[in-house]
């Protein structure tokens, strides 16, 4: 025989108000979240930088300054967006200039604030122009016929202009070197360059690569390009106190198809790879993780190696 349905017992007084007060709790936590998420968003756009008086009095501010923050940057500079976020970018902020007497000719400002001077001169290094002429008032800076690039402290710099007109250039580049002191204490000071050899070293070669590098999980590395005997090759370095970078790179070129070469290694822990006509020599020394690569005979990378693995040397004597 069916059991009769059992009864549905009525929610009692105490049930309902800790009901509402569960609700309550949630709006207010969720109404907090979207208060300090305002304050966050307002309180990093407060400093306006990009004022009216950036360019002289022959030049108007023809926008208001438009701010952007990790949740809407893909709105600004959609497709280039993941390349900023993936190195610590807080906000944009960008703004254009007309020129009094020709409207038609204008300067865009792109203000990036990436948080330290390594995220900034990273989306520097990584988007760096090949033809290209650098800047002799900055550090790290350069200029194309129609546009200025800049990394400054925590911030990166891109000015964009209506043409190719030198004029309209030497305006750009005189508003922006006033406007660094403001931004950056001075020169910054950027981790293992002095490690790099520099002979056969490319001149402004220098990448900061934040993750991914060479298609692989190598990550927070700095690279420099060589010349050797007409070859280009690549150098590379980051900390590995651990050797797992050492390993795991090894091992990465290795399941993905990679030989190993016999090589004459002046270190235990140096192995030398050739995958898809692409040969690296890695090694780890001390707290280092460095590589050599490129396509290049091996005795020429070797050359560059053994320079590298004495600097290293000597910078963990």
């Amino acid at each position: 025989m069916l059991q009769a349905d059992k009864k549905i017992m009525p929610t009692s007084p105490k049930q309902s108000v800790i009901s509402f007060s569960i609700l309550i709790l949630l709006f207010c936590i969720a109404a907090a979240v979207g208060i300090k998420q305002q304050y966050y968003e307002k309180a990093i756009f407060e400093d306006i930088i990009l004022k009216d008086s950036l360019f002289s009095d022959k030049f108007t501010s023809a926008s208001n300054i438009e701010n952007y923050s990790p949740t809407n940057l893909y709105e600004k500079i959609d497709g280039k967006a993941d390349l900023y976020l993936n190195n610590g970018f807080i906000s944009l902020q960008c703004r254009r200039f007309s020129d009094n007497s020709a409207t038609d000719k204008w300067v865009e400002v792109f203000l990036y604030d990436m948080a330290n001077g390594e995220n900034a001169f990273a989306v520097y290094s990584m988007q760096k122009r090949p033809e290209s002429t650098a800047l002799d008032w900055a550090q790290f800076g350069y200029s194309t016929s129609d546009a200025l690039y800049v990394a400054a402290g925590q911030y990166y710099i891109e000015v964009a202009l209506s043409s190719d007109d030198p004029v309209l250039l030497a305006t750009a580049s005189a508003a922006i070197k006033n406007l660094i002191p403001s931004l950056s204490a001075g020169k910054m000071e950027m981790p293992f360059f002095n490690l790099f050899p520099t002979e056969n070293l490319t001149t402004d070669s220098f990448k900061f690569i934040s993750a991914d590098a060479f298609g692989s999980d190598l990550k927070n590395i700095f690279t420099a390009e060589y010349n050797i005997n007409g070859n280009s090759v690549t150098v590379y370095l980051s900390k590995d106190s651990t050797g797992d970078v050492f390993k795991n790179y090894y091992r990465f070129l290795i399941d993905n198809g990679g030989t190993e070469l016999k090589y004459d290694a002046k270190l235990p822990d140096c192995k030398a790879v050739e995958l898809f006509g692409t040969t690296d020599i890695i090694f780890r020394t001390g707290n280092y993780f460095a590589g050599v690569r490129g396509s290049a005979p091996i005795n020429d990378l070797k050359l560059i190696a053994d320079k590298l693995i004495e600097s290293l040397s000597v910078k963990n004597e």
